[in-house]
């Protein structure tokens, strides 16, 4: 039995609780502040958070940013630090549904959810539970029929997610971050040996300055064939 299992067992006797998403934090909306309006954005110091953004698991910083005036004169609102954000409406929603860990105060626009944890869950771990369920989510209240991919928030909310006692919380997220680390340094590491092989690749076959090596148009080496439109006339029996 793992570390895990042996604090389960001790502290949820009856089993791991579960709870409505809507019952695990506060939850914030998002809005665009006017593009009319300069002063909501020259020269903006608070983040604000939009589906572009969304492409890593822990966020400290965005592509946007807008002003004080932007927060007290337009829909968008200040989350505050350790915020959960969710993607609510993207065409991104038709294959994944994008959460983050926001580790700074940020602002969303209207595309966006964020949910500030209780006190009885754990933002790191209410972020691994949202990444986990994200297929599950999606299933059960992505919007049909629309010319965008969204979530239906309202199911959404009601999506039930387990909340164990503290202490099992900090176990998961301690292995669960263990692996999120070896994660990122093999995507470096793969990412590295791309950039060496394609460096090897284009310094090995330019042959520059070579006086041996022939030269000859694309015509002369090979055979190449055009492809066809198929027609009805294809299909006729």
């Amino acid at each position: 039995m793992s570390r895990i299992d042996e604090l389960i067992a001790k502290l949820c006797p009856d089993g791991v609780e579960f709870k409505r998403l809507r019952d695990v934090g506060v939850w914030y909306g998002g809005g665009t502040p006017s593009k009319q309006k300069p002063e909501y954005w020259a020269n903006g110091t608070i983040p604000w958070l939009s589906p572009k953004d969304m492409g890593k698991p822990e966020i400290n910083k965005t592509q946007d940013y807008i002003t004080p005036r932007a927060v007290t004169g337009s829909a968008t609102k200040l989350v505050p630090a350790n915020s959960i954000a969710v993607v609510v409406r993207s065409s991104i929603l038709d294959r994944i549904l994008p959460t983050a860990l926001v580790a700074v105060p940020v602002t969303l626009n209207q595309d966006m959810k964020a949910v500030v944890a209780h006190e009885e869950a754990l933002p790191a771990f209410l972020a691994h539970v949202l990444r986990s369920s994200g297929p599950a989510i999606l299933r059960a209240a992505r919007k049909t029929g629309g010319s965008v991919a969204s979530i239906e928030v309202p199911k959404l909310l009601a999506f039930r997610i387990p909340v164990p006692p503290l202490e099992v919380q900090r176990a998961i997220v301690k292995v669960l971050d263990t692996f999120t680390a070896l994660e990122a340094e093999l995507e470096a590491e793969l990412e590295a040996r791309r950039r060496q092989y394609a460096h090897y690749r284009d310094a090995l076959l330019a042959f520059s300055g070579r006086t041996d090596v022939g030269w000859s148009p694309l015509g002369a080496v090979g055979d190449f064939l055009r492809g066809r439109r198929f027609t009805k006339a294809d299909y006729a029996p």
